[in-house]
Order: C-alpha cells, then sequence, then structure tokens
C-alpha cells in the first residue's frame, strides 16, 4: 500500500435522498448542478440514483436505468475517496438491484451494461475484473453540462460499452 493513500474502509451504498443528494453536492466537485438532476430524474422514476460514502461523507455515485437491459451510467467516484472500493461497491449494489427486479429470472437472464470512456484504461480494467465483457460497441456523445462555477461547457466523449451476465 502506498503511504499517500488511507486504508481501505468499507464503502456504503443505497438510494439517494434528499439529504444525500445536497452532501454530494457539496462535497464531490462539479456535483452541484448533477446531483440535483439526477435526484429529479429518480423522483420522476427514470433511474435509481445511487450513492456512495466513505468515511461518513457521499463520496460517489451513480445512475441506473430501467432499459432492457439495465445501464449503469454516470458512475463517478470524488477523487480523494479513489482506490477505496466506491466504484465496485455502486456496481454490486446495482447489481443487485437488478437481482431484485427479477428475482425470477433463471442463470444468464439478468445483465447490466455500462460505459467506460476510452481514456480511462483504469475504469476498464476494474469492469473487466469484476466480470464485465467488453461489446466493441463505441459511441461518441456529445453533451452539455454546468460546473460548480455555473459555467456551461460541451464535450464529446467516446465509450464503449460492457456488459455483465448472470
Amino acid at each position: 500500500m502506498s503511504q499517500d493513500r488511507a486504508p481501505m474502509t468499507e464503502a456504503r451504498v443505497r438510494r439517494c435522498t434528499p439529504d444525500d443528494a445536497a452532501a454530494l453536492a457539496a462535497h464531490v466537485p462539479g456535483a452541484r448542478h448533477y446531483a440535483a438532476g439526477a435526484f429529479d430524474r429518480q423522483r420522476r422514476g427514470e433511474v435509481d440514483f445511487l450513492v456512495a460514502f466513505h468515511a461518513g461523507l457521499a463520496a460517489g455515485s451513480a445512475e441506473l436505468t430501467f432499459d432492457d437491459p439495465p445501464e449503469l451510467k454516470n458512475l463517478s467516484v470524488a477523487p480523494a475517496s479513489r482506490g477505496q472500493g466506491l466504484g465496485s461497491a455502486l456496481i454490486r449494489y446495482a447489481e443487485g438491484l437488478v437481482e431484485n427486479r427479477d428475482p425470477e429470472a433463471r442463470p444468464g437472464q439478468r445483465s447490466l451494461t455500462l460505459g467506460v470512456g476510452l481514456e480511462n484504461p483504469g475504469a476498464a480494467r476494474l469492469y473487466e475484473r469484476i466480470g464485465y465483457v467488453r461489446t466493441g460497441h463505441v459511441a461518441t456523445t456529445t453533451y452539455t453540462y454546468i460546473d460548480d462555477d455555473g459555467v456551461e461547457h460541451t464535450v464529446t466523449e467516446q465509450d464503449e460499452d460492457l456488459i455483465k451476465r448472470w
């Protein structure tokens, strides 16, 4: 273990509450406007908005869609909390929600997809380590977001889809 990294602690994950959305906005760089929008999507029944806690603070999040197959989107962990198992914990929690949606599914009938930026090989390795398989499908997405200072940015990303079946 590197001397500049704290020992790994157990991550907690749950569906986001109004207080959690406020905590994400306050503690996670870049999350101020995102957290409010994701929480609104959850209130409208479009996604399950998940939040992960590290050392008692909201430090990561993701959105689980109700698509067929479900997709885990916008997975993010605060830089100071990376390497502490929060990304894996968010994925495991999402997989549990997928299982609960169809408890009678036979082996191989459940699946979850996620996308990983081509510029993020570390995340791709994590996903592959926990059973996700590259599909070869690469999508280019352009979107606009507002940063914590209220400045609007337009970004284009290329992501490869990965899928896990169980």
